[in-house]
């Protein structure tokens, strides 16, 4: 081989001095010169094979027979011992059996014989009487049961103490220095690391961070002069991070699906084992160090966060995490400045205080809960006042709510109707509401006082859905009576009665420049409604029953929903079918076009939303949360938020863009420019900070808090390359731009 400092030259010796050689051990004839080393450190190449083949063989490191003598022995001498007690275990078990066995053998030996009674004696005649009362019967199963229970308390006792046994000797074989025994389960090896404590392990950490170690099992194999004591530690240390980054636990998203049992099983053996938890805070420390070691640390931080370890006011600094879940973190005051999450469902976490200074954060999953509460049955209907700022809720608990879609709060709650609420519509210039209930009422509402303005009446049955005309010059309502009826809106009369469907009208909706009505109807049609001829086009190609229809925003397209799980696009000049939509495992409720067109949001019984791609009919997203069947969806007039009712009584928003659930927060911001000089000097903003609210994680419904979270710089986006920095501070966190000069500027 040639010399890699001298290509013209072969390598002839190797150095075998006792340091870091700058050769890599490999000498030609030109490095001896230039190395200056000891004549005696150098060894020619073929030599120094022999020499290492001698030196192996003069210890005798291959001949094990010595050690496999000695231990044949030891295990013959412990498996004498435990025959041993094997023997004692049988005979006190076998004793009282045959004692039981000859006591029943006499009885059945004494009925055998027994034939004519003058001729038995008296002791054979008590026997008999005794047998016949039951009483020697009773005495022999009260003394079976007697030794059973005894039977019982002696195995859990055994059981106990063999299991006492079992680890004494793992205990002791570990003092005892012995030879690792590779691990492939998580849990035995978790185990081990019950012996290295706490301050021992941030030691490493900080080590580590000192001399800027990128391979830390590098450098654990060549620790600098230790006493024995903390050579054992180190060597522990060492063989259980090697061990753990070539199991699964360092390969595999072990938040996933697949590990479900395996994490359920390992949560169920770790609880309350605080060493064990102190050694996964290790290993997420591990992952701002070395990245060798990034899945099993960010397994560790997702077990962490699912057995509700407190990780609150924790030093996260520069932590990698990637391919993991960690709903519902309670990250309180965390500095997790410099951090890197990929491929992280941040769902239900909670920020509050925490330091978020140039972060990188992609590929986020945010699936958050902003749940309106305040109804006592179904959200049947939803409608979004043209402003934004109000959602109008119709519900099976007889009222009408309308929400303050920024700050989530209920304004006002209109009581009325004696029955159901199934359908509420904001007029276009948003100053009134129109309902249609189960008591065969429709209601008109003044929405800024609140007061009744007209009711109408002339439906013979259930009012399933009301709709105003763009221009909102008319109100259409569709009933079980199985038709259609339009109001003027100028005098509120009734103008025109459309008939024609053979069953209830469950949906009806305007197209855009307001000539035609399209309607839904229970016996699986879908009619669209000339309002200038009053000529009737019928859609057919449902299954079942269709129970929502809705125009797109430039009138070519009408959507369908149906109870046979399908939503169909068609196209409206034709009457053709433009596309299937097929996704849902059950009916579909309610359908709403997004107000660009690009996207069309369906509600299902099967109690999720789906929000689909209308140019290419793929399903883009699927939004989950609901424990019942979605009633309604709406999307905002803006196209920012989506509204979702449900027969879980709840109502959720959720942002559009990113396919998330989103919490309205009546942004409360304080002055906070002059904080921004201690900001810039010393990184500790919020040491004495007075503002920040700390909140308890809901057990059952966790929210996306991060009040007062301060962010400076870096990135924070979801999976569809959508920024998250706004949402933030819409939720009531700071954030700031940095410039060259490490100064800070709110960001607008």
């Amino acid at each position: 081989m040639s010399c890699p400092s001298h290509i013209q030259n072969q390598i002839s010796y190797i150095c075998i001095a006792p340091h870091k050689c700058s050769q890599q051990r490999k000498l030609c004839v030109e490095c001896l010169q230039e190395h200056g080393m000891n004549p005696k450190d150098q060894v020619r190449i073929d030599q120094f094979q022999k020499m290492v083949l001698n030196k192996f063989q003069q210890f005798k490191l291959d001949d094990a027979s010595e050690f496999l003598k000695q231990n044949k022995l030891i295990l013959s001498q412990t498996e004498a011992i435990l025959r041993q007690i094997l023997d004692v275990i049988s005979e006190s078990i076998n004793s009282p059996y045959n004692q039981l066995e000859r006591k029943t053998q006499f009885y059945r030996n004494l009925i055998n014989n027994f034939k004519n009674i003058d001729e038995c004696t008296y002791a054979d005649i008590e026997q008999f009487v005794s047998i016949l009362k039951g009483d020697a019967i009773k005495d022999l199963i009260d003394e079976k049961n007697s030794y059973l229970i005894k039977f019982e308390k002696n195995k859990n006792l055994l059981k106990y103490e063999v299991s006492s046994f079992y680890e004494r000797l793992r205990k002791l074989m570990r003092e005892q220095d012995q030879v690792y025994v590779w691990q492939e389960d998580l849990y035995g090896l978790l185990e081990l690391t019950e012996n290295i404590d706490q301050e021992y392990l941030n030691g490493i950490i900080e080590i580590f961070r000192k001399e800027k170690i990128t391979d830390c099992l590098g450098y654990l194999n060549n620790p600098p002069n230790n006493n024995n004591q903390e050579e054992s530690k180190i060597k522990l240390v060492t063989n259980v991070l090697k061990n753990i980054s070539e199991i699964d636990f360092n390969k595999k998203n072990y938040s996933i699906e697949e590990y479900k049992e395996i994490r359920k099983k390992l949560i169920k053996k770790i609880a309350n084992r605080n060493q064990i938890f102190q050694f996964f805070k290790f290993l997420v420390q591990l992952t701002a160090i070395d990245e060798k070691f990034i899945q099993c640390g960010s397994n560790s931080l997702n077990l962490l966060v699912e057995m509700k370890v407190d990780v609150r006011e924790q030093n996260f600094e520069n932590i990698r995490i990637s391919d993991t879940s960690l709903i519902a973190a309670n990250f309180v005051r965390c500095n997790l400045s410099g951090s890197i999450f990929e491929n992280v469902d941040i769902s239900g976490i909670n920020l509050n205080g925490a330091q978020l200074f140039n972060c990188r954060w992609k590929n986020l999953k945010l699936n958050e809960i902003c749940q309106l509460d305040g109804h006592s049955s179904g959200v049947r209907s939803l409608c979004f006042s043209p402003d934004c700022a109000t959602l109008a809720s119709g519900s099976g608990d007889n009222s009408i709510r309308l929400w303050n879609v920024k700050t989530g709060e209920q304004k006002v709650k209109l009581k009325g109707h004696t029955n159901q609420v199934y359908s509420v519509c904001f007029s276009p210039d948003g100053t009134s509401l129109a309902s249609g209930s189960h008591d065969k009422t429709i209601w008109l509402w003044d929405v800024q006082t609140g007061n009744k303005i007209t009711e109408l009446r002339g439906h013979t049955n259930d009012i399933n859905t009301v709709c105003f005309s763009p221009d909102g010059t008319t109100l259409a309502s569709g009933s079980w009576d199985q038709s259609i009826r339009l109001w003027d809106v100028k005098n509120w009369q009734q103008k025109l009665k459309l008939d024609g469907h053979r069953s209830g009208v469950l949906s009806v909706f305007f197209s855009p420049d307001g000539l035609t009505l399209a309607s839904a109807c229970w016996d699986k049609s879908i009619s669209l409604w000339n309002l200038q001829t009053r000529q009737k086009g019928l859609l057919e190609g449902h299954d079942n029953d269709v129970n929502t229809v809705c125009f797109s925003p430039d009138g070519t397209t009408l959507a369908s929903g149906s109870s046979d799980n399908s939503i169909i696009l068609w196209d409206v000049k034709t009457g053709q079918q433009k596309a299937k939509l097929d996704g849902h495992r059950s009916g579909v409720l309610s359908v709403f076009f997004s107000p660009d067109g690009t996207l069309l949001a369906s509600g299902s019984s099967d109690n999720s939303i789906s929000l689909w791609n209308v140019q290419t009919g793929k399903q883009t997203c699927i939004l989950e949360g609901h424990s019942g069947g979605v009633l309604s969806v709406c999307f905002s007039p803006d196209g920012t938020i989506l509204a979702s009712g449900s027969s879980d009584n709840s109502i959720r928003l959720w942002g559009v863009k990113t396919g998330q659930k989103i919490k309205p927060f009546e942004n409360s911001r304080q002055d906070i420019q002059a904080k921004l000089h201690s900001l810039n000097q010393d990184n500790h903003f919020f040491e004495n900070n007075e503002i920040v609210t700390i909140n308890l994680i809901s057990q059952t419904h966790p929210k996306f808090q991060v009040q007062a979270t301060l962010i400076v710089g870096g990135e924070f986006m979801t999976s569809q390359s959508v920024d998250l920095r706004q949402l933030f501070q819409q939720s009531g966190c700071y954030v700031f731009e940095q410039n060259e000069n490490k100064t800070s500027k709110i960001v607008n």
